[in-house]
């Protein structure tokens, strides 16, 4: 059996993840593929902009054959976190042989070879990385001391190290992600094999529709602008359409906006900036200012935007702010981090074709697949770490804020069924 793992955020699912899809299928003769995909929240640290089992769903109807989902102390964090949890849950099924990643040092006109070449300088950056020598440490603490943030910083110091045809690799978001892929095959001793592909779509910064290959963030501006829902169909498969028509304006579009109210209260509440701390991915200097600005508060948004600088950009600020809206603190992924908790998965669909490969997790795995939220039981090892509790309770207030969106009745996490096509 041959089974390739994809770690995704399909939010939502367009033309390239199925050109992705199938790219994975074909040239490593997958017989399945399985998508750990983020929750309710994403890595740009924003809500989905619709439900995660209506995404299982278009991945499964499109070409995935098992949808497992990162928990949300992952999909909101920064790359290292994000890429670490998504391995880590393949890596323990002990059933997949292969990691697909789309990056954009790849095109169709390049063969095996270059691809061994991209893998070879991704291992280097994974290498410095983990390694950090003195040369590294010292060009990254200049470059923040001189204001770059902390990806320009970092990129500088790689280049420094490793040489100036580095020096590219780490300005696209693909790359980053594939780096911190084989970081964390690394970390985990992994067998899991990384196989880079071209990315084949426009783009993350394109915010206008084209026909065929559009980027999730012209989607989601799309959708945002309130454009015909049709208009996404040279854009999106046919099956995403019919779900996306089916469900906008009823449970969806959700939007960071829409968790404004909950974000203020706690920046409103906190009695001093050290409070603020406490939540993972704020240091001192944002709690400072977030403590500064904090009366001109108005929404999410604009808030992101007035706080921002040069050294700290959007995504950072965005990722902070969602962790204090769902209360995701420091302390808690340190742990999980360090300790290597990650005993349980749930599941959000599969495919019936799907049977044997299931049952091939059954008798490989190290991880308990839960598919009836209203059954499991935390691991009384795990030290107070539990992701599916926390993810959980992060869903409650997604389903929260879609109800009072919309005036509708939503399943609780606990009701809610798994996607089977």
């Amino acid at each position: 059996m041959n089974v390739t793992g994809i770690i995704a955020e399909y939010n939502p699912f367009h033309k390239g993840h199925e050109h992705h899809l199938k790219e994975a299928r074909e040239s490593l003769n997958s017989d399945y593929i399985v998508v750990v995909m983020s929750g309710n929240y994403v890595q740009r640290g924003a809500p989905t902009i619709i439900d995660k089992y209506s995404r299982a769903e278009m991945a499964l109807k499109c070409g995935a054959d098992l949808v497992l989902e990162l928990p949300a102390c992952f999909s909101t964090a920064s790359a290292e976190y994000f890429a670490y949890g998504g391995v880590a849950i393949l890596d323990r099924l002990n059933v997949v042989d292969n990691l697909c990643f789309g990056t954009e040092s790849l095109d169709d006109s390049m063969d095996s070879s270059d691809r061994t070449a991209v893998i070879g300088k991704f291992a280097d950056i994974a290498e410095v990385l983990m390694d950090e020598p003195q040369e590294y440490r010292t060009v990254l603490k200049e470059g923040l001391r001189s204001g770059l943030s902390h990806a320009a910083a970092a990129s500088a110091a790689i280049t420094a190290v490793l040489g100036a045809e580095y020096a590219d690799l780490m300005e696209k978001s693909n790359n980053i992600l594939g780096v911190e892929y084989m970081r964390a095959i690394r970390t985990l001793d992994s067998s899991i094999k990384a196989f880079p592909v071209a990315r084949k779509l426009s783009s993350h910064k394109d915010t206008q529709i084209t026909n065929g290959f559009s980027s999730a963030t012209s989607i989601r501006n799309s959708i945002f602008n309130r454009y015909d829902v049709n208009s996404l169909a040279s854009t999106v498969p046919k099956e995403v359409l019919d779900i996306l028509a089916d469900r906008y304006l009823v449970t969806f579009p959700i939007f960071r906006d829409d968790f404004s109210i909950i974000l203020g209260e706690k920046l409103l509440s906190a009695a001093n900036a050290a409070e603020l701390t406490q939540y993972f991915g704020v240091p001192s200097d944002l709690a400072n200012r977030f403590m500064k600005l904090r009366n001109e508060y108005r929404t999410f948004n604009q808030f992101r935007e007035l706080v921002y600088t040069k050294n700290m950009n959007k995504a950072t600020v965005g990722r902070a702010l969602m962790h204090i809206t769902l209360g995701i603190k420091e302390s808690y992924m340190q742990m999980i981090y360090s300790s290597r908790n990650l005993n349980a998965v749930k599941v959000l669909g599969f495919r019936e074709s799907a049977g044997p490969l299931l049952s091939e997790i059954k008798k490989k795995s190290d991880i308990t697949m839960v598919t009836k939220l209203a059954d499991y039981r935390p691991d009384p090892d795990d030290d107070g770490v539990d992701m599916i509790e926390q993810t959980t309770r992060t869903d409650f207030l997604y389903r929260m804020v879609a109800m009072n969106k919309y005036d509708v009745d939503i399943p609780t996490p606990y009701e809610q069924e798994i996607i089977i096509v």
